[in-house]
């Protein structure tokens, strides 16, 4: 597979190239140029002084290239120039990295008569429909084929990271490296603004496993080697009801389940580190949520929302079964659980609510409130920002405040202000740091 992509992929552009003299193509273009920065105070919730602020800073120029070449063929490409550099501004610690990202190049071919379908082949960016249920939302190297017929909509894809993802990278992440993906997608629209989605993707995990007393460069050592199986269903509903107002309405049900081997290491020495302990389990996971945000008929300015999620931990750990939820890897950045904390769904409890206020056409502001505990008494906690560990004596994680200024006009401009402020629960008492307060900005413009 990692050579049909790319010769597929060249073959199409030297074949419109020699054609394209003759055919009445389009060209169409738009460029965005994107600036990021934000601030994360009690990033170890004082336990390193040295390490407790992080600042991270991130330009970019993104452009999107196409080329309809007729009504069926078009070539895609978007790439962007980014720059970016965390700085531990006690530690005076600075990382940075530069050059050009690769998000999606292609080729899209739509056919049909009864049935349409497009068939796609490359760097394609998947993402998910649900505005809570970040499941999907990263770009993809696939071969993808996609159906529409009446109300029904389905999708197939085979997916392999094919080559990095930017010019700065040496190597594919290991967690991503010989990691094949089937994704299968149906959706239904039960009745006008109802959709019924069921998804299923199967991971597997072709890398070479370690051994203990294996060496390997330290940031080329994968943790985890997993073949997983997540099977799932989401209701989407957009309603509007009179006297009452507009209902979004989601809800959500995923299963996890598979086989995975995980491995430590020894601390690195000039930069190479031994495997030390390896250890397998089966993998049982479940995960359930709900969405709802109501815009009353006689205010239509003021959103109320509430929402919760649920991942499933594990009880037992000397069964040799985790029976902890996990997400797919690919959910990108998972803001939706969260500004600052921003976990993954693993043996938590999320419970969210909160206040959208659009003020102006173009202005509104967000207020949520998010409480987090765990499912099961744990020391660890999965991919939260901070860099600290539960103590495994209370499920209480904390609580955090969002308010987001947001400037949108004319799919031109956007600009979005944050605050958050996230109070430690009773799981982090034995920490100094009583407060972590995060400050972001984020700056887009689009030409078109």
């Amino acid at each position: 597979m990692r050579q049909l992509i790319a010769h597929t992929i060249v073959t199409c552009f030297f074949c419109v190239s020699h054609t394209s003299a003759d055919a009445s193509g389009q060209f169409y273009s738009d460029t965005e140029i994107g600036i990021e920065f934000n601030v994360l105070d009690g990033l170890s919730l004082g336990d390193d002084s040295l390490n407790n602020k992080q600042v991270v800073h991130e330009r970019e120029i993104e452009f999107d290239l196409e080329y309809r070449h007729n009504d069926q063929l078009n070539l895609f490409f978007t790439g962007a120039l980014m720059d970016e550099s965390e700085i531990i501004k006690s530690a005076n610690l600075k990382t940075s990295r530069s050059g050009l990202e690769f998000r999606e190049i292609g080729v899209a071919y739509l056919f049909g008569d009864v049935i349409d379908a497009e068939f796609k082949i490359g760097r394609v960016e998947y993402e998910s429909m649900s505005r809570w249920w970040s499941w999907w939302d990263d770009e993809l190297d696939l071969v993808s084929l996609q159906l529409w017929y009446e109300d029904l909509e389905a999708f197939i894809a085979a997916a392999e990271q094919q080559a990095v993802e930017s010019t700065d990278e040496d190597f594919i992440e290991p967690e991503m490296d010989d990691i094949q993906r089937l994704v299968l997608s149906m959706s239904w629209e039960l009745l006008d603004g109802q959709i019924l989605n069921f998804y299923y993707l199967k991971q597997k995990d072709n890398s070479s496993p370690y051994r203990v007393g294996d060496s390997e460069e330290h940031s080329r050592i994968d943790e985890e080697d997993a073949d997983l199986t997540w099977k799932g269903i989401s209701y989407v509903a957009d309603l509007e009801l009179q006297l009452i107002g507009e209902i979004d309405l989601e809800l959500h049900y995923t299963e996890v389940s598979g086989r995975s081997t995980l491995y430590d290491s020894d601390d690195p020495v000039a930069g190479i580190a031994e495997i030390s302990e390896t250890e397998q389990e089966l993998i049982k996971g479940s995960s359930r949520g709900y969405f709802l945000r109501w815009t009353p008929y006689v205010y239509d300015q003021l959103s109320l929302v509430i929402a919760s999620a649920r991942g499933s931990g594990d009880a037992n750990l000397d069964d040799q079964v985790n029976r902890s939820s996990r997400q797919t890897g690919l959910q990108g950045d998972t803001e939706s659980y969260g500004e600052l904390f921003q976990p993954e769904l693993s043996n938590l409890r999320i419970n969210m609510f909160g206040l959208q206020w659009r003020f102006a056409e173009d202005m509104s502001v967000d207020l949520m409130h998010f409480d987090y505990k765990q499912e099961v008494l744990s020391e660890e906690i999965r991919h939260a920002s901070i860099e600290a560990d539960p103590s495994g004596t209370s499920r209480d994680l904390g609580r955090e405040l969002d308010l987001i200024l947001s400037i949108e006009h004319e799919e031109t401009l956007e600009l979005f202000f944050t605050y958050a402020k996230f109070r430690p629960g009773r799981a982090y008492a034995d920490y100094p740091e009583k407060n972590i307060d995060y400050v972001g900005f984020d700056f887009v413009y689009k030409f078109h």
